[in-house]
């Protein structure tokens, strides 16, 4: 049945094929295409004189084709030789549209088929054809048009960046070459100022220099110049084959120590060198020295590896950083052993790809004078820079940036002003402390209450100085209210304050420690007077003292911890607080043990909580970084620390040891502080032994304290 039904259904599809095949040749033989009537433009007989930059353009237009049945033709423009037929073509184009725009460098291509010599003229013609698949039409009109072709140039080997705008100026003698990438890539680093010209060229002397400019991302041979819209440092790649360039501002390369993830800055030194004198400091690990390292660029926001390279001609590549962890060990170099705590000058030179770091003599000669001197203007310095005289509280950084959790920050912020106040009564400082009052209070919230007792206490300790120094009877109160607050944290169970008010929250020194202060202090100042829960405030600071010596205390080495399990937990700020409150509960007691307790913590500190030199040890906190809460800790040691230093009960042994320290810690920090541009605003950075990219108030507050310290050690005639 299959078969008979196959049979009888044959003779109908191919019947249905030839009517389909007649029909298809009937539409095409139908289909009409006329020959374009008239070549518009260039006109005949049209001079062009070509140039060697791909984005100078000549229009070839002509007028539109007519076609039967709404069929749209396509067009071919063809190029032949001036005693030659279109039937010859040297070079054609393929459109859809009635126009098309060729470049000067594919016409020179076209003039040169056409046998007319480089630097001479010649006459080539043009014509177009419509078509339509296989129906076509000639146009009857011809183009002639006259090509000047340029001279043949000397290829461009070299690159060179000149101009008023550039780090060099307009003194062709003096521009600085480009690195060679490939026969046709070229980078540079420089500066290059706002406003002003710059311009690439091919070479500094002789008669046929080529010039080079800019135009959004296309590279342009003219005599003109560029400008940029920031100042700054800048990354220029030129690719000469695609007549294209790039400018990316580079704000930031720096010394990368892997284990830590630390980096330290590097200064702009002129002709895409990079350079700075630091200390060198091997991290001590399970496995003995570490000693890898790598350099960070950061280029338009973008972070880079600077790193070993083995596939490239030059020492140094970059990489793209897209996972930090697994590119983090690719590609390192090793310290060389000799570095081993040395002040060492490292240089970074971008015009070459390579690095190197050589050691160098430590230098503190720059740092000479009084330290009340220095004092006045770095405490100056801090005011003009961070403090925001129209909320009254401070910024947190020069440029005027606000952090609404800068609480505690506040509290250190004004013992430093504090500080200044009591060293020079001048009535500015005596003003700052009168506006912060309300100021911060506004900032948090129009109370000084707060969630974490440590941020608290911290106020409590520095309103209860505002008070003692101005009388302001404002911070008696708040200090009063600061102290309730802060021993609701109290734990009943195990002792110590705890961190927080929040669920689950543990008692820990942070908060333990400048409770145990305040206590002795309100003690001293108000006695039996003053009770919270039927207990005075002594008992209360030495429930505190007992808890952090047994709970977070090593009494053999001296060693604070957040966790005696954990003694990756110690910081330098707990350190401060615990020998703080030892030193001042020998004040009131007498007992020897106490005085004991602060010398050994201060011997740990020193040998532990630093980095070496060959000569000394300089304070640090292992995860010190930009703008974190730890730049504040080495601060907080040192007031205290300066407090056993002043104590007439100290060894006459440790007393010169620890003047030796904290002087040796103030000279490297003033040696590697800088100013900004703006302002000249004496910064500090958030490690002592290197120079500051930015500072932020935990890392300014730290340093300014130090600077106090000094300044108030020399008063006292320790120095």
């Amino acid at each position: 049945m299959k078969k008979r039904f196959y049979y009888f259904l044959v003779p109908f599809i191919v019947s249905a094929v030839l009517l389909s095949c007649s029909h298809d040749d009937e539409v095409n033989n139908t289909i009409e295409i006329k020959a374009v009537e008239r070549l518009i433009s260039p006109t005949d007989n049209s001079v062009l004189t070509l140039t060697n930059n791909p984005h100078s353009m000549e229009k070839f237009e002509w007028q539109r084709a007519d076609a039967s049945k709404g069929v749209t033709p396509k067009y071919e423009i063809i190029f032949f030789k001036e005693n030659s037929t279109s039937a010859e073509p040297i070079f054609t184009f393929s459109t859809t549209s009635n126009s098309i725009n060729v470049n000067h460098i594919r016409l020179d291509e076209i003039a040169a088929k056409a046998d007319i010599e480089p630097g001479s003229s010649g006459t080539i013609k043009w014509t177009v054809r419509a078509y339509y698949d296989s129906v076509s039409a000639m146009s009857q009109q011809v183009g002639r048009i006259v090509i000047k072709r340029p001279d043949v140039e000397t290829p461009v080997t070299a690159l060179f960046l000149t101009g008023k705008g550039t780090e060099f100026g307009e003194n062709i003698a003096e521009a600085m070459e480009f690195t060679k990438i490939t026969d046709t890539e070229f980078v540079i680093f420089s500066e290059l100022t706002a406003g002003l010209p710059f311009r690439f060229i091919s070479d500094t002397e002789g008669d046929k220099i080529r010039s080079f400019s800019l135009k959004g991302n296309k590279l342009v041979e003219e005599d003109t110049n560029s400008e940029v819209a920031k100042s700054g440092v800048y990354k220029i790649t030129v690719n000469l084959s695609s007549a294209s360039a790039s400018l990316r501002e580079v704000t930031d390369i720096s010394l990368y120590y892997c284990i830590k993830h630390r980096a330290i800055n590097l200064q702009y030194q002129g002709r895409g060198i990079w350079s700075t004198v630091c200390l060198i400091n091997f991290s001590q690990e399970a496995w003995g020295d570490e000693t890898r390292y790598k350099f960070r660029m950061t280029e338009e926001g973008q972070n880079k590896f600077l790193e070993r390279a083995t596939d490239s001609p030059f020492p140094m590549k970059e990489s793209i950083i897209t996972n930090h962890d697994r590119q983090l060990w690719d590609g390192v170099w090793t310290y060389a052993a000799n570095l081993k705590d040395k002040w060492a000058e490292v240089i970074v030179d971008m015009s070459k790809y390579t690095h190197t770091i050589k050691v160098v003599r430590e230098d503190f000669s720059a740092v000479g004078g009084s330290w009340a001197d220095m004092a006045d203007r770095s405490t100056l310095d801090f005011v003009r820079g961070f403090w925001n005289n129209n909320a009254k509280h401070f910024n947190n950084s020069v440029t005027g940036t606000i952090n609404r959790y800068d609480y505690w920050p506040e509290a250190h912020a004004l013992d430093v002003i504090i500080d200044a106040y009591l060293r020079s009564n001048d009535s500015k400082y005596y003003q700052i402390i009168y506006d912060f009052y309300e100021g911060v209070k506004r900032k948090n919230g129009n109370t000084f209450k707060n969630s974490f007792y440590d941020d608290m206490a911290w106020h409590g300790l520095a309103h209860l100085r505002a008070f003692e120094a101005t009388s302001d009877a404002r911070y008696e109160t708040s200090a009063r209210d600061l102290w309730k607050w802060v021993l609701e944290g109290w734990d009943d169970n195990g002792g110590g304050i705890k961190w927080n008010d929040q669920p689950g929250s543990v008692p820990g020194v942070p908060s333990t420690g400048p409770a145990t202060i305040i206590g002795v202090r309100r003690w001293v100042k108000y006695g039996d007077t003053e009770k919270i829960g039927g207990i005075n405030n002594l008992e209360w600071a030495k429930r505190m003292y007992e808890w952090m010596r047994e709970a977070r205390h090593d009494p053999v080495t001296g060693g604070v911890y957040d966790d005696l399990d954990n003694k990756s937990g110690a910081w330098n700020y707990n350190a401060g607080t615990f020998l703080g409150s030892a030193m001042e509960l020998y004040d009131v007691t007498g007992e020897q043990r106490y005085l004991t307790d602060a010398i050994r913590t201060a011997d740990w500190t020193l040998e532990n909580l630093s980095v070496p030199t060959e000569t000394n040890r300089i304070l640090s906190d292992w995860a010190e970084q930009e703008d974190h809460d730890v730049n504040l800790f080495k601060g907080i040691f040192i007031r205290y620390f300066t407090r056993l230093i002043m104590h007439p009960d100290l060894p006459a042994d440790k007393k010169d040891k620890y003047i030796e320290f904290i002087e040796y810690n103030a000279k490297a920090m003033m040696t590697y502080a800088s100013a900004t541009n703006d302002g000249n605003i004496l910064l500090y950075n958030y490690a002592w032994y290197f120079k500051p990219k930015d500072s932020f108030l935990r890392a300014q507050i730290s340093g300014c304290t130090l600077i106090e310290a000094m300044a108030l050690l020399e008063k006292e005639g320790f120095l």
